[in-house]
């Protein structure tokens, strides 16, 4: 008889938790994140041209350490923002930021771009955006992602220094 009691105890907190996820996992689908704009940063105007002389677009990352990538992120609930929620931010490859949504549910994320190692394509990096608010009994957030695509651009190797611009010769010294 114990036995039974601690059963139908146990099955009645999964049952409530199982209620309660499906209920936010609903919720969740009311909210919409929207990648508004991806742009490149630059300090010039100039045409970007990869490896091969070709353009690259405006919304690739360039894989070279430096470039920076500009996402404007919006969340919305039925089509009207949405302000002071937490949204988390990460990529494939490391956690960017945990930042609120401002009064017309936005953030802007400036993600500076890897720097490409070896020869072959440079891989993409997938931004995952996940709200944290919405949510009422259990964890169920909201996410979206964004396939931001990479290329290298053509370079020189190296910086052009040679052993004697960091060296001198002792003897000419004397």
């Amino acid at each position: 008889m114990k036995l039974l009691k601690k059963l139908i105890i146990i099955i009645a907190i999964i049952a409530v938790c199982g209620v309660g996820a499906l209920i936010d996992y609903f919720i969740s689908l009311s909210y919409d994140i929207n990648f508004v704009s991806v742009e490149r940063l630059s300090e010039t105007d100039d045409v970007v041209l990869d490896e091969n002389g070709n353009e690259i677009p405006a919304d690739w990352g360039i894989a070279d350490g430096q470039t920076k990538v500009r996402f404007v992120i919006q969340l919305t609930r039925n089509g009207k923002p949405i302000a002071d929620h937490t949204l988390y931010v990460k990529t494939n490859r490391n956690v960017l930021e945990r930042t609120t949504t401002d009064k017309n549910g936005m953030i802007v994320i400036d993600y500076r771009c890897y720097r490409a190692n070896g020869s072959g394509a440079p891989a993409p990096i997938t931004l995952t955006v996940r709200d944290e608010d919405n949510s009422v009994f259990v964890f169920v957030p909201r996410t979206a992602s964004y396939v931001l695509n990479m290329a290298r651009v053509k370079t020189t190797e190296g910086s052009g220094m040679v052993t004697d611009d960091i060296f001198y010769d002792l003897e000419e010294q004397k």
